[in-house]
């Protein structure tokens, strides 16, 4: 996928088209690729249980 200069993007890994969607429960990675410098912020819900548990990082490039 492709995202504009000052643009933010989110995606849902589960719901993904292509190539296909993660399944749930299973454990993944992510590769960013850019032409110029990006912040990447990664956000995680694990929502198994009824107390919910949020995760974020953000990175800057060095």
């Amino acid at each position: 996928m492709r995202v504009g200069a000052r643009r933010t993007n989110h995606v849902r890994m589960n719901l993904l088209n292509d190539p296909e969607p993660v399944p749930l429960g299973t454990p993944y990675s992510s590769v960013v690729e850019a032409s110029g410098p990006v912040v990447v912020q990664v956000t995680r819900l694990d929502s198994r249980q009824a107390e919910n548990a949020l995760l974020s990082t953000i990175a800057f490039p060095g």
